[in-house]
C-alpha cells in the first residue's frame, strides 16, 4: 500500500470513527434526552389536566353545596305548596291586579332533581313589576325566570304581564319542611330605592305620552328588490313601514343606526360603535350585540 492509498485509508478511517461516535452520541445521549424531554411534557400536560379536573371537582362540589342550600324541600308536593304559598304572597306583595299564580305538573330529571314550572299573570305598572323581579331575585331559591312577556296597556300606564318560572327540588336538599330564608348575593343592591331608575325610564313609552317608534319598530320582512336587498322595519306606533338598504343610515325615534349587512332572516346594524343582529319578527329592543371578532 503507497503512501496515498495509506493517507486515503487513514482519512475514510476517521470518518468511520467519527460518524460511529455521533451515531453513538445520538444513541446514548441525544435520543434518550429527548425522549425523557417528551416524556416530561407529557407528565405535566397530564399534571395540569389533572389539577384542571380537579380544580372542576372542587368547583362542582361548591355549586353543588350552595344548590343544595338554595333548592326546595326534596319533598315535591311539599315543595311546590310552599313554593306557590310565597309566590301568591309575592305577587300580592306587589300589587298586581288580577293576579293568577299557576303550577304545573312537576317533572322528574332522572332522580337527581325535580323541575317545578309556576305561571304568574297580571296587570300592573313598571314600578310594581321591579318591586316583583327585586324581591323575587332577593330571594335566595334555586329558581329562575324561563320567560317574561310584557305587553303595554293603550292610554294607561298599565303592563300585561306574563311570567313562566322554574323552580328546582334535589334530592337530597338542605331544606326539609321549609323554603330558604336567605338573601340571595346576585342583585347588585339590596335596596328597592336604587331601582327606582328603571320606573323612570318609561321603557315602553306609556302612561300618557306618546309612543317611542323605537320600542315598537320591528324588522318584518327582508325582500330584494332591483337585485338588492332590502330590510322592512314596521313602525307600530305610528303604522309607517321604512324600508332601508344596506350601507344605509337611518333613524326610528331617538335611535340612529346604519345597516351594516342583510342576510335571508337576518339585519346586522352599527351603532355607537356596536354591531347589532335583529331577526325577522323582532323589534329592536330585542336587538343582540355582537362580539368584536364576529
Amino acid at each position: 500500500m503507497n503512501k496515498r492509498e495509506k493517507i486515503l485509508a487513514a482519512g475514510v478511517g476517521t470518518i468511520a470513527i467519527l460518524y460511529g461516535a455521533h451515531w453513538l452520541y445520538q444513541i446514548g445521549y441525544e435520543r434518550p434526552l429527548e425522549t425523557r424531554k417528551a416524556e416530561q411534557v407529557r407528565l405535566k400536560n397530564e399534571i395540569s389536566k389533572r389539577e384542571l379536573d380537579l380544580a372542576k371537582n372542587r368547583k362542582a362540589s361548591r355549586e353543588l353545596d350552595r344548590w343544595q342550600a338554595q333548592s326546595l324541600p326534596s319533598n315535591t308536593e311539599v315543595a311546590q305548596g310552599k313554593y306557590l304559598a310565597w309566590l301568591v304572597k309575592l305577587v300580592g306583595s306587589s300589587e298586581l291586579t288580577n293576579p293568577k299564580v299557576d303550577p304545573s305538573a312537576p317533572m322528574s330529571r332522572k332522580g337527581m332533581y325535580d323541575s317545578l314550572i309556576f305561571s304568574v299573570r297580571g296587570r300592573g305598572t313598571l314600578k310594581q313589576l321591579t318591586k316583583f323581579l327585586f324581591e323575587f331575585y332577593r330571594a335566595d331559591h334555586l329558581h329562575q325566570i324561563q320567560t317574561l312577556t310584557l305587553t303595554p296597556q293603550p292610554r294607561t300606564d298599565e303592563l300585561e304581564i306574563s311570567i313562566s318560572i322554574e323552580a328546582l327540588s334535589l334530592d337530597n336538599s338542605k331544606n326539609k319542611e321549609e323554603l330558604s330564608e336567605a338573601v340571595s348575593d346576585r342583585l347588585a343592591s339590596n335596596d328597592l330605592v336604587d331601582y327606582q331608575s328603571i320606573v323612570e325610564r318609561n321603557l315602553f313609552g306609556v302612561g300618557g305620552g306618546e309612543a317611542d317608534d323605537a320600542d315598537f319598530a320591528y324588522l318584518t320582512a327582508v325582500i330584494e328588490v332591483n337585485g338588492e336587498p332590502e330590510a322592512w322595519f314596521t313602525l307600530r306606533a305610528s303604522g309607517k313601514l321604512l324600508k332601508v338598504r344596506q350601507t344605509q343610515s337611518f333613524d326610528i325615534g331617538p335611535f340612529h343606526g346604519v345597516v351594516d349587512q342583510i342576510h335571508e332572516n337576518d339585519v346586522v346594524l352599527l351603532c355607537d360603535d356596536e354591531r347589532w343582529l335583529i331577526s325577522v319578527g323582532e323589534n329592536l329592543m330585542q336587538a343582540s350585540t355582537l362580539p368584536p371578532e364576529f
